[in-house]
């Protein structure tokens, strides 16, 4: 399947007999991608240090259990999260409050380094249910009246 050229949001679900403890290896070159993309948008003083994350994080795959991911509150920053997996499987994401190309780049980039240490996955984009979507208010004269 060809990728997009933007997307909202990348997934990589790991299949068979995956498990987060697979991800140790591999997850500190995620992460630094993760903090790198976010780096022109990263405040001064950022109460919770990129390391301190890292460290969280590894120790949540070390111990087989959902990670937090790098969550930050920057509106244009690129999140990385590990939501509840729904069948038991399970899948990360990186995702951003708009349609960008930086989710699709970095999302090959992760599903290219999964497939060179030889844990198999897929990739998906656009998966997060984001609701209906949301006009601008009635009376603007730009809309249809209802």
């Amino acid at each position: 399947m060809t990728p997009p050229v933007k997307a909202r949001s990348g997934h990589i679900l790991l299949e068979g007999r995956r498990s987060y403890k697979d991800l140790v290896r591999v997850y500190p070159e995620i992460h630094r991608r993760v903090v790198e993309a976010n780096r022109p948008f990263m405040k001064e003083t950022e109460p919770i240090l990129p390391d301190v994350l890292l460290e969280e994080n590894l120790r949540d795959l070390r111990g087989d259990r959902k990670p937090g991911g790098y969550n930050r509150q920057e509106a244009a920053g690129m999140r990385l999260v590990f939501p509840i997996p729904e069948n038991g499987k399970p899948e990360f994401y990186f995702s951003k409050a708009f349609r960008a190309q930086e989710i699709v780049q970095i999302t090959e980039q992760v599903s290219a380094l999964l497939r060179r240490r030889g844990i198999k996955h897929s990739v998906e984009y656009d998966r997060l249910p984001l609701g209906p979507a949301r006009g601008l208010p009635p009376g603007t004269g730009l809309l249809p009246p209802d």
